[in-house]
């Protein structure tokens, strides 16, 4: 039986951090459930969609920087509600970092990492 490849470039690890993703339309809530350098699922209010590019702003519990990333909707999921707020999983692959976003993702990660 042949086991499939992880295709992941980068380390993911499992968050519940708060996101704002942001579309050309409306802005739009819901939590990081896993984070990578390279991308994240997010769980949301409503569907983004797979139009245009969004704008992600992530924040980290344990920093005071905001991550500000650009990122392309790479698959997407509509679910039953989950107490009334998420009704969409989204993959989003990240496609720019805004100033030292991916340094502060990359150092949030290796720490959570260590703490293993």
């Amino acid at each position: 039986m042949a086991v499939a490849r992880e295709r992941r470039k980068h380390e993911r690890i499992l968050v519940n951090w708060p996101v704002v993703v942001v579309t050309p339309e409306r802005y739009i809530g819901g939590e990081a459930k896993n984070i990578s350098v390279g991308g994240a699922a997010v769980v949301c209010t409503r569907d983004p969609g797979r139009s245009e590019p969004l704008r992600l702003a992530v924040k980290i519990p344990t920093s005071e920087e905001l991550l500000q990333v650009t990122g392309i909707v790479v698959w997407s999921n509509l679910m039953a509600q989950l107490n009334d707020l998420y009704g969409c999983e989204t993959g989003i692959r990240f496609t720019s970092f805004m100033g030292k976003s991916r340094q502060y993702l990359a150092e949030a990660i290796a720490e959570c990492l260590r703490l293993k």
